[in-house]
């Protein structure tokens, strides 16, 4: 399988950007690597074959995987070249998808447009594929294009599957990471493993203290030095 690297991502995004003239990426182009290099970077852990077996929903033109099958719906996200597997709107269900017709699901800052059917949707993707990555906000808000976007939780996640939690979690600079595995799910609670245990303030706090003593321990020992002469 031929994956997405870091070259073809930002030269993509440099092309749609001057054709599209609407800079859907051009704000946060930096960021969504963050993302799209880690996802990338699981696919490859998992020893898929085919990229047949992989569905990407909402790619805006760019695919972790060349060749995979895509789920669009035609009324916003156009795109170069958009001729999506599936020409269908995520939040009518049923998905046109057989039970575990995929590998694996994809859908990158996706989800916190799919209110209110968020929940339902997730249980699709759980539906029709064997492994799920998702990258959504925890708090979403964009009131001028998407009034009724929210972001989705952890927690949210959870109540939605029955207390499943994700096999995989990790903050990105642009949404939060998860990977379930529909076959071998997973009852750690990550969010509450993963949490700082010092908060950024506490240990820059500490830091500007530790500098103080550290200047006075230097004075004392020159000092000292100095005595001894």
């Amino acid at each position: 399988m031929k994956f997405l690297t870091q070259d073809e991502y930002f030269s993509t995004v440099k092309e749609f950007n001057e054709s599209l003239k609407e800079g859907h990426w051009s704000t946060t182009t930096n960021n969504r690597w963050d993302y799209f290099g880690r996802v990338v970077n699981l696919i490859k852990e998992l020893k898929l074959t085919n990229p047949s077996n992989i569905l990407e929903m909402g790619t805006m033109g760019i695919t972790c995987v060349k060749d995979t099958h895509t789920i669009d719906y035609a009324e916003k996200w156009d795109f170069p070249g958009k001729m999506p597997t599936y020409l269908h709107d995520a939040r009518k269900l049923p998905w046109p998808i057989e039970n575990k017709g995929y590998d694996l699901f994809i859908a990158l800052r996706v989800y916190q447009h799919l209110a209110p059917m968020q929940k339902e949707c997730v249980r699709e993707a759980m539906r029709i594929s064997k492994k799920v990555i998702m990258v959504v906000p925890s708090d979403y808000q964009n009131l001028n294009y998407f009034p009724d976007s929210k972001g989705v939780t952890y927690n949210d996640f959870i109540r939605y599957l029955g207390g499943i939690h994700p096999n995989l979690y990790t903050p990105t600079l642009a949404g939060n990471l998860y990977f379930w595995d529909t076959e071998n799910p997973s009852a750690f609670n990550l969010e509450g493993i993963m949490v700082n245990q010092i908060e950024p303030e506490q240990l820059q706090q500490q830091q500007q203290q530790h500098v103080p003593m550290s200047l006075i321990a230097k004075a004392k020992r020159k000092l000292k030095r100095a005595l001894r002469k």
